[in-house]
């Protein structure tokens, strides 16, 4: 069987969306001839803690680990808060308004710790694993980002070591959308165009998750780019059923920043209260994660604060019977901004396949002819509407409540089968298999 290096920031305990590619990747590698070679931070300063991510790893996989420095601790300090404290997003935020602190930690993060705060890590990463490499050699390498820093370990390697490398990306670097909010000098912003440059052009094989996404990154390098979305497990939801419930419930779990903030779903659910007798009690609204301050803001002016179950955090273990009996499944695809270099069509975030993998209706709030509309089109899992359409909107959820009253599926989910992290991983595999001949 051959053997592949995988080098990613994200790896169990991580918890949330980042650590999902890898670890099913990992989990799926032995069915299409490969045999992993973890390679993960051994203190990281993960967001989110779960141990129950832990149960997808290979019964005896090889898990290679280093320390990483990493200057969030310092950045919580300026903030008045413990180091040790869990940095979760540094553009979101959770108090009313940016503190001067706030937006001078993102200025020290833009311009010194290039291309991210995981920097630290790739000399004492390359050096590790040339002496490791030395003496245990394999077919191929996977780098995945971001953070970006773990293309560069990459790099350096598939450099003196001529092995067969795949640089497989989450988002776009310099065309995503956080980047333009730096306030980078001129010098910060070319290096990083410059180590942008040097990984699209001399990876063996580039992967991105967006269909607009590829074609963006093959206008950048010059080449082809192969298209690998996220996709579900359907091991996760083995054993559990769907059950009608005392709730109609509107679901969102992840991150939720402001650029997000559906401010027409609130404005439908509140006239439908008083449109619709029985909805005010019916209705529930789950969200859990990171949620901006501007989005409970929002569900307060709106009257929905006693409709609201909020929770921090939910573990692996316990989201998918979430997913499998919410009646209406959020998917925001972040707003365009004005000025801002940004393809949000390509925008597909990971959690959509989850929802499609519990066949349970998907609401996307986002551009109508992106990616994400046009899986969920293709699926038959759910509707997209522009965030402006408050019509839509409104109109979508009245149909799909009377049909939860009915006990009426709203959706006939086909063809999901193809976004199986199984085929995926096997797609991952006949990259490998053709760049590592």
């Amino acid at each position: 069987m051959k053997k592949v290096l995988y080098i990613a920031y994200y790896w169990p305990p991580c918890g949330g969306i980042g650590v999902v590619r890898n670890l099913k990747f990992v989990k799926y590698f032995r069915n299409h001839g490969w045999e992993p070679i973890i390679y993960a931070p051994e203190n990281a300063s993960y967001p989110i803690i779960d141990a129950s991510t832990e149960k997808d790893l290979p019964n005896g996989v090889e898990f290679l680990k280093t320390p990483i420095f990493e200057p969030y601790g310092l950045f919580n300090i300026a903030k008045g808060k413990k180091a040790n404290e869990q940095v979760k997003d540094v553009f979101l935020v959770t108090e009313k308004k940016r503190s001067f602190i706030h937006d001078f930690g993102l200025w020290i993060r833009a311009n010194f710790f290039i291309p991210d705060a995981r920097s630290f890590w790739i000399k004492p990463s390359v050096n590790y694993l040339r002496e490791y490499l030395k003496h245990h050699p394999v077919d191929a390498i996977i780098s995945y980002g971001p953070p970006h820093s773990m293309h560069i370990i990459a790099k350096q390697l598939h450099k003196e070591f001529g092995i067969p490398w795949v640089s497989d990306w989450q988002d776009p670097w310099t065309e995503i959308d956080y980047f333009s909010k730096f306030n980078m000098t001129k010098l910060a912003r070319n290096k990083h165009i410059r180590l942008e440059k040097e990984v699209v052009t001399q990876a063996d094989a580039l992967v991105m998750v967006s269909k607009n996404w590829c074609n963006d990154l093959e206008k950048l390098s010059g080449r082809n780019v192969d298209y690998i979305p996220f996709g579900y497990d359907e091991s996760d939801f083995a054993g559990i059923q769907y059950k009608r419930g005392e709730h109609f419930t509107i679901s969102h779990f992840g991150t939720f920043g402001t650029d997000r903030n559906p401010l027409n779903l609130w404005k439908a659910l509140k006239e439908l209260k008083t449109e619709i007798p029985t909805f005010e009690k019916h209705l529930r609204i789950h969200l859990a994660g990171m949620v901006d301050a501007s989005v409970f803001q929002a569900i307060e002016q709106t009257g929905l604060k006693q409709q609201l179950r909020y929770d921090r955090q939910i573990n692996k273990s316990e989201l998918f019977g979430y997913l499998a009996n919410s009646n209406v499944q959020l998917v925001l695809i972040n707003t365009h901004e004005e000025g801002i270099k940004y393809n949000n069509k390509g925008r597909v975030p990971a959690k959509v396949f989850e929802c499609i993998g519990s066949r349970q209706p998907v609401l996307v709030l986002g551009p109508k002819d992106g990616d994400v509309a046009n899986i969920v089109a293709d699926t038959e899992t759910g509707t997209t509407c522009l965030y402006e359409d408050y019509t839509g909107i409104k109109k979508t959820i009245s149909d799909w409540y009377t049909n939860w009253l009915n006990n009426i599926p709203s959706t006939s989910p086909k063809d999901i089968e193809q976004y199986s992290f199984n085929n995926l991983t096997k797609q991952m595999a006949q990259v490998l298999n053709r760049i590592s001949k």
